[in-house]
């Protein structure tokens, strides 16, 4: 009997992991400026996504559209909490860039990749004349992402980038959502339509 596998979509992968880091953040004791326990269930289905992407010989392609939607979503509810300020906006990213790139001490660090990718999803923010189609979007995104998931790494380096922005991206939404599960729960499916 012949298996049939269905490859998850990267949007629905996407904002899956959004709730989830979300909803850790709501949870009790996940508004401390600590983290939230690593969500090893969210871990393990990130994983299987790559890996079955992998298998489908799609993980580059896939796991870029992923980054793309998660950075997307990320900086959508950066822009909504910043009141829609552009200005606001890219003020908050250099400060936040420069706070990652001299946190970061990883030797192959996702978070400064992250934040290069987020500055070119802000380049579409708001009414901005100059900002670019998303074609040209992708392809600015393609750049740092691919020159940061290496060939023998390649799952590994996927999983660490999507988890930065699905963490970050989990924890603007639960703030934007007055750490209200329900009201999480209600935007994501919303989403998900």
């Amino acid at each position: 009997m012949t298996e049939i596998t269905i490859r998850p979509e990267p949007r629905t992968t996407a904002l899956t992991l959004i709730r989830a880091t979300a909803l850790d953040h709501v949870a009790p004791g996940g508004r401390d400026d600590e983290p939230p326990v690593p969500n090893r269930q969210m871990y393990e289905g990130l994983t299987s996504a790559l890996e079955n992407w992998r298998a489908a010989g799609t993980l580059r392609e896939d796991s870029l559209l992923l980054v793309e939607w998660l950075a997307v979503e990320l900086c959508g509810y950066l822009y909504e909490s910043l009141d829609q300020d552009n200005g606001r906006f890219d003020r908050w990213l250099r400060d936040f860039g420069d706070e990652v790139c001299q946190s970061q001490t990883h030797p192959h660090p996702a978070g400064p990749t992250a934040v290069e990718i987020m500055s070119v999803v802000a380049d579409r923010l708001g009414t901005r004349s100059d900002s670019p189609t998303a074609t040209e979007q992708l392809v600015r995104i393609c750049v740092p992402y691919l020159h940061y998931v290496r060939q023998d790494h390649d799952v590994e380096d996927a999983r660490e980038i999507a988890l930065t922005f699905a963490s970050w991206a989990g924890q603007q939404l639960a703030e934007l959502m007055h750490h209200d599960p329900e009201r999480v729960h209600g935007y994501v499916d919303s989403r998900l339509r």
